[in-house]
């Protein structure tokens, strides 16, 4: 296995080189072509027989245009290399967050979840036990095992919650940002003023998702780092079949030193709009807030 993935990474380093190799090889290739049939000279010749034309200054031009051309793909060569570094970056940073939440789910699966169960089964096997008579500790086992059951339903509606928000489902969109934005508002203490305008119904499932979720991350990092007492979330589409999403916030904003790539939230919610080809951009207003706006197409399910 080891020797196939250093394999690979030798191949994958060696393929610039056979293509500079190459290109070398072709160069060469032309210059003894051209030497031998005095290429050069027979052009320039020609040219001239056109001046009036200006074409002997054509040459020049092309040479220009041709470096022109190599600075910018060495340009979006190093555009691309940052991409791809960062989006390399993005996903080691997405593999370890599922990790960790996984890691987290298994502890309070087997703190919580185990307790109870525990308890359940201890308190069930007292009282198929129990002797007649003995009907206030059946009583008391049966209260326990009612306390661990609803502390076991809640425990699964918080993991619910966690994985998927079942209101997204039953309510859709709106309902669901409003009730995120509430719930945001009251467990922090800042207050959230979320509207929607003209949502299309139906959106399909990915599209739906996406918002909430960009929502869920913008309001994450208001709490987390702006520093803010009032957020606005706004969620409008227009007459050409675009949502526009907006998330503001009164916090101190961007420090002037930090950009919307250094951030992983912010890195994730750019990939996620990537993903549906939307649209996405940070008005910052150093010491008056930051403001997130978003758009993309309200595609609806079939």
């Amino acid at each position: 296995m080891e020797h196939h993935q250093f394999g690979a990474q030798a191949s994958a380093h060696a393929r610039p080189r056979r293509t500079v190799l190459l290109c070398c090889a072709l160069a060469l290739a032309f210059f003894l072509l051209a030497a031998r049939l005095d290429l050069a000279e027979r052009l320039t010749q020609s040219l001239w027989r056109q001046e009036h034309w200006q074409l002997d200054e054509l040459a020049l031009s092309l040479l220009v245009l041709v470096l022109a051309l190599a600075g910018f793909a060495a340009r979006r060569g190093r555009q691309v290399a940052l991409l791809l570094a960062q989006n390399r970056a993005l996903t080691q940073r997405l593999l370890r967050a599922q990790e960790e939440e996984r890691c987290a789910l298994a502890r309070e699966l087997h703190d919580e979840v185990g307790q109870d169960c525990t308890a359940i089964r201890a308190a069930a096997s007292y009282i198929l036990r129990a002797r007649e008579g003995d009907q206030a500790n059946v009583q008391a086992c049966a209260a326990s095992i009612a306390r661990s059951s609803e502390a076991l339903h809640a425990m699964v509606r918080t993991m619910l919650r966690r994985l998927r928000p079942p209101v997204l489902d039953s309510l859709g969109l709106a309902p669901a940002l409003q009730a995120l934005c509430d719930s945001w508002a009251q467990q922090h203490g800042i207050a959230c003023h979320f509207a929607a305008h003209a949502i299309p119904a139906g959106l399909d499932d990915s599209t739906a998702t996406a918002i909430y979720r960009l929502v869920q991350e913008g309001l994450t990092n208001v709490a987390r780092h702006a520093g803010a007492d009032q957020a606005t979330v706004e969620l409008r589409a227009d007459a050409h079949g675009l949502l526009h999403l907006a998330i503001e916030d009164n916090g101190r904003g961007l420090r002037q030193d930090k950009t919307p790539a250094d951030g992983f939230g912010m890195l994730g919610m750019r990939e996620r709009v990537a993903g549906l080809r939307g649209h996405i951009r940070w008005i910052n207003a150093l010491g008056n807030g930051l403001r997130i706006e978003v758009a993309l197409a309200a595609r609806c399910a079939a």
